[in-house]
């Protein structure tokens, strides 16, 4: 029921997820799947140990652990932290903390690299972008929003969500034409490069990135 719930709470949130039942079915997942963005991991696994699951993602790569259990002694949180979890949230929880310590957790891990999304190259440690190997130059609003796009990696953004990102401290200088705008000069500049419409429009509610992305380290 909890796998079942969080899977919906996930997918409402813009995220695809992928959940096991089992310690064996998430090693199965994980060997399989190669753009795990983020794991939740919980301790209490009928066929193994979720700590050892935890060691096993970490020895793998950098891919964000928030281990999620009913366990909250301070021992066990030593212990799973010291597994390699990047975070530890204990149950119950509320939904709203949980998926705002997933975005963070993401957030943290998209700081060096590059992103890749079709011709479109993005890198996370100096902003550099190029389109078909060749390094193009934006307008400062429209990197700013292709940089969220890209490593929101498909989630849908609210245009909310969007303003408070990138114009925190500039609400009175932009109103919703701006980022409308800033929609359609980024189809401009991309589109053709991408040969499809690389942004969706989510009516009434914001926008997601419709290409696939991955980060390559």
């Amino acid at each position: 029921m909890l796998r079942t719930g969080l899977t919906e709470l996930l997918s409402g949130a813009g995220y695809e997820a992928l959940s096991a039942p089992s310690y064996t079915k998430a090693r199965e997942a994980l060997s399989r799947e190669e753009d795990i963005a983020l794991c939740l991991v919980d301790l209490m696994l009928g066929d193994g140990s979720g700590l050892e699951l935890v060691r096993r993602i970490r020895a793998a790569g950098s891919t964000p652990v928030i281990i999620l259990t009913a366990l909250d002694g301070e021992d066990t949180v030593i212990e799973g932290l010291s597994a390699g979890a990047d975070d530890y949230v204990t149950k119950p929880f509320r939904a709203g903390e949980l998926l705002a310590r997933i975005e963070a957790n993401l957030r943290r891990s998209l700081t060096k690299g590059t992103v890749v999304s079709g011709h479109i190259e993005y890198r996370l440690n100096d902003g550099k972008l190029f389109v078909s190997g060749e390094e193009r130059t934006l307008r400062r609003g429209e990197m700013q929003l292709l940089e969220l796009f890209l490593r929101s990696g498909g989630r849908l953004l609210t245009r909310e969500y969007i303003f408070e990102t990138i114009w925190a401290n500039d609400a009175d200088s932009v109103d919703e034409n701006t980022l409308t705008v800033l929609v359609s000069r980024l189809r401009r500049e991309l589109g053709k490069d991408c040969g499809r419409d690389p942004i969706e429009t989510v009516r009434g509610v914001g926008y997601r990135w419709a290409l696939p992305c991955s980060v390559q380290k």
